[in-house]
């Protein structure tokens, strides 16, 4: 039961109907999430990884209680009992991800879909209790509720007990309003994913494929491929967030208009939000505020460079843990690392920076001068697109050399004429292509000025608002890429 799949929409419209229509019902909204729950993880990952799942909550849940009972009285036992919670969840993070082929303990076993979400919830959970951010919960249902909570549980965002938790013990009312703005965030989402999305994977994948062409052809179509995973990424986190949105829900919000990034640490800022908050809190400044970090930055020398010290290392660690979250292989570690490059660079060389553009008296506040920081910091990251796209690092080398060894500029015609219609799709495919990448810029530059399309069209009258829903329903069905010749169904971030 996937997230595009029809199947996923009759559950929810099912779930939905009882989860609301029951509110008033005393524990009947929590049964109902706990079944659901159930039901949806049964029928994505099957039974081993359900079982796996339920051994992890109980192990955490119990972990979570202990360490609450012995924190003021025997903390260090508490604290023992915290690293043996992470470690072994850690433990089976790195097994899934990384040995599950070499070392398969239980034959027939495969990575267990949201692995990589719901450990890092669970981790998160226990040491905010440590850190009493919040007491321990001691309601196994309400626990498991919290950690399989269907939506995110396979792609995000990651949720933190002590903003989720108490949502879902609250009963929730039916609300019109609310529903419709989840159901046109829902829709929005799918034609993200399976009308441009899609349709963009078409294209990309047969060109970097094509061992004749130029580099011209490659850079192009990573960038393709930067439209291609935004639109996928997000237009699965829409749907998601639509859903939590019908169920009166509120997860972190994940995306802040990434396309409008300034800088590479202004983009991790807009992307991936909840991940980015996870690392901040629970690895980043643990590394910054650590005493034996303080204690050797006072040895570095010059005194700009003791102050950056602590913050450039963590920087440096945190992306490359966040290579690795996403996948396994030496090109995702490079990936991390290429990315921490220039988030600690902006920070180390920061007084740099500030005088050249004195010198050369650059006007921050033109429009010129912010896009072509917008344009500077795309090409950065799709130029670090290369190693997560390639299946490893040689390849990835292989696809940077090919594109700019063999670079030529005489083939910029190939975005003009039909020469792309080589590779699968017709002139109108490509032209709503080019459309719907036009369309992603507006909305996130709409979305950073403020302006909700979503709020303007709640204002409508109901005439217009269904016209606009049959048309986003219609524009799915007609222009959704769908067949068996292209599997569609799996989101690229689910994968990770």
């Amino acid at each position: 039961m996937d997230l595009k799949s029809l199947n996923y929409v009759i559950f929810v419209t099912l779930v939905s109907i009882l989860y609301l229509g029951l509110y008033r019902v005393k524990y009947a909204q929590k049964i109902i999430l706990a079944i659901a729950n159930s039901i949806f993880i049964l029928s994505v990952a099957g039974l081993k990884p359900f079982i796996l799942i339920i051994a992890l909550i109980l192990f955490s849940f119990s972990c979570g209680i202990g360490i609450e009972r012995m924190i003021n009285e025997r903390r260090s036992l508490a604290h023992f009992l915290l690293v043996f919670n992470i470690s072994v969840l850690i433990l089976v993070l790195c097994y899934f991800k990384f040995f599950l082929d070499s070392y398969s303990i239980i034959g027939d076993l495969v990575v267990p879909i949201g692995i990589s979400y719901y450990t890092l919830t669970m981790i998160a959970y226990s040491h905010d209790i440590f850190h009493q951010k919040h007491r321990a919960e001691k309601n196994i249902i309400d626990f498991y509720t919290f950690i399989t909570f269907f939506p995110s549980i396979i792609q995000g965002p990651i949720n933190l007990y002590k903003k989720i938790s108490p949502q879902l013990k609250t009963p929730h009312k039916p609300e019109a309003q609310r529903i419709y703005k989840g159901i046109q965030r829902s829709l929005w989402g799918y034609i993200k994913k399976v009308v441009i999305a899609d349709r963009i994977g078409l294209l990309v994948v047969p060109i970097l494929q094509d061992e004749t062409v130029s580099g011209f052809y490659l850079l192009f179509a990573m960038i393709l491929y930067s439209f291609q995973i935004y639109t996928d990424f997000s237009g699965g986190i829409d749907v998601i967030m639509g859903v939590c949105e019908i169920f009166d829900i509120h997860p972190v919000e994940n995306f802040r208009s990434p396309l409008v990034s300034r800088s590479v640490t202004e983009y991790w800022q807009r992307w991936h939000i909840s991940l980015g908050e996870f690392m901040e809190k629970y690895i980043y400044y643990p590394i910054v505020l650590n005493r034996k970090i303080m204690k050797l930055s006072k040895k570095i020398p010059y005194n700009y460079f003791k102050k950056v010290f602590s913050a450039t290392l963590a920087s440096v660690i945190v992306f490359i843990i966040v290579g690795i979250w996403h996948g396994t292989g030496w090109n995702y570690v490079i990936y991390g690392g290429y990315q921490a490059i220039f988030v600690a660079s902006a920070v180390l060389f920061s007084p740099l920076y500030r005088k050249v553009k004195h010198v050369l008296r650059i006007n921050e506040v033109c429009i010129t001068w912010k896009l072509f920081q917008i344009i500077r910091t795309f090409i950065i990251l799709t130029i670090g697109r290369f190693f997560i796209r390639a299946n490893n690092l040689s390849q990835a080398v292989i696809l940077l050399k090919r594109t700019f060894l063999n670079y030529k500029w005489s083939d910029i015609h190939i975005l003009f004429d039909d020469t792309l219609s080589n590779y699968g799709l017709d002139p109108k495919n490509i032209f709503l292509i080019y459309s719907s990448i036009i369309l992603i810029v507006i909305v996130d530059i709409l979305h950073e000025r403020k302006i909700e399309i979503r709020h303007w069209l709640m204002k409508q009258d109901i005439v217009f608002r269904y016209f606009v829903y049959l048309c986003a329903i219609f524009v799915i069905i007609i222009f959704g890429i769908y067949g068996p010749e292209f599997n569609s169904s799996t989101f690229i971030y689910q994968g990770f």
